[in-house]
């Protein structure tokens, strides 16, 4: 992916603004970043490495482990801007998601949202499709408290009947989690995700304004297609893959998701010296150590996650892509 994704400075006025009532100054926050006070006032985003950076002194200035959870509360669906105005004023819950599915990269682009339906469950998938280093968690709770807030926005309750599933192992502040989130928490599951009856899925939002939702969604389809004409085609497939590994889509299958010829995208791909199976792996491999790092999920159990239905498949995909095995990866994190 990029390394030059930019995100709004708005969620760092939000971290400056909560800490300094804890004591810590907005220096503190702004360490190492390059940016200053003065240049939040004038800039309008800063780039994703400033922003892991600010969460890591947060974290540190803080001394606070659950600080994701304390800033996720703090996030109003109208702090993310067009999406969130959008998403409030929507006619249901299930619009109010949708749009979160179409727009998050105007907003938060190494996150994708998908929103799909199995038997009796409505369920939001989160995949993040960069390496967010140490400041993963935070970005990861500070998520899931925004779509709780959407969510019992437009239901005007608490969001009692949900499941919130973390693909993480349980953290040493558990129990924090309880205190923020309004539904039971099962860790170390096979997918980030939050689980609703699908009857919710309908619920008609009684803060919807017909009028705003059509000036915001307007101003997220010009704001997506702004954002397009800088993306090139491997970052869709990229994202695309990213949204769908259990599937593993085949380069025909991800052609016709972008309504070209497998030819057309080999050659496309090509241009940017690349290719479906170079991506293909790019994606798998950072994935798949995402997992085996901050999961205790088998091999076994991860092979079905990458769409793997033999799991000596997985493991020789795995050595292929880093020439150690996966439980060998994992000794060496548990290691450092």
């Amino acid at each position: 992916m990029s390394q030059t994704t930019i995100l709004p400075v708005s969620y760092i006025h939000l971290a400056i603004r909560e800490l300094s009532n804890e004591g810590c100054t907005p220096e503190q926050i702004l360490d190492g970043t390059g940016l200053t006070t003065q240049l939040l006032q004038t800039d309008d985003f800063v780039t994703l490495d400033q922003f892991i950076k600010v969460i890591l002194n947060t974290k540190s200035a803080s001394n606070n482990p659950a600080i994701g959870l304390v800033l996720g509360s703090l996030l109003h669906p109208s702090t993310h801007g067009l999406l969130g105005w959008a998403a409030i004023n929507s006619p249901t819950l299930g619009d109010a998601l949708n749009i979160f599915h179409r727009y998050s990269q105007i907003r938060t682009p190494f996150i994708l949202y998908t929103p799909y339906i199995r038997g009796d469950q409505y369920i939001i998938r989160l995949t993040f499709t960069e390496n967010l280093k140490a400041a993963h968690t935070v970005f990861v709770e500070a998520m899931l408290m925004l779509l709780q807030h959407v969510i019992e926005f437009v239901l005007g309750r608490p969001m009692n009947e949900a499941t919130l599933y973390m693909n993480s192992f349980s953290p040493s502040y558990a129990d924090s989690y309880q205190q923020y989130f309004h539904c039971p928490i099962h860790f170390n599951s096979g997918y980030l995700e939050i689980h609703l009856p699908v009857s919710l899925k309908d619920s008609i939002n009684p803060n919807a304004d017909k009028r705003m939702y059509q000036l915001a969604l307007e101003q997220c389809q010009e704001a997506y297609q702004h954002l397009q004409r800088g993306i090139n085609i491997g970052t869709d497939i990229y994202d695309y893959l990213s949204a769908n590994l259990s599937e593993s889509p085949s380069l025909e299958q991800a052609a016709a998701q972008f309504k070209i010829t497998s030819r057309t995208l080999i050659r496309h791909l090509k241009k940017q010296q690349s290719s479906f199976q170079k991506i293909k792996d790019e994606v798998y491999t950072f994935q798949s150590c995402s997992y085996l790092r901050r999961s205790t999920l088998s091999v076994d159990a991860l092979s079905v996650i990458f769409g793997y239905s033999d799991p000596a498949n997985f493991r020789r995909s795995f050595k292929r892509w880093l020439g150690i095995t996966p439980q060998q990866y994992r000794e060496q994190q548990l290691k450092q």
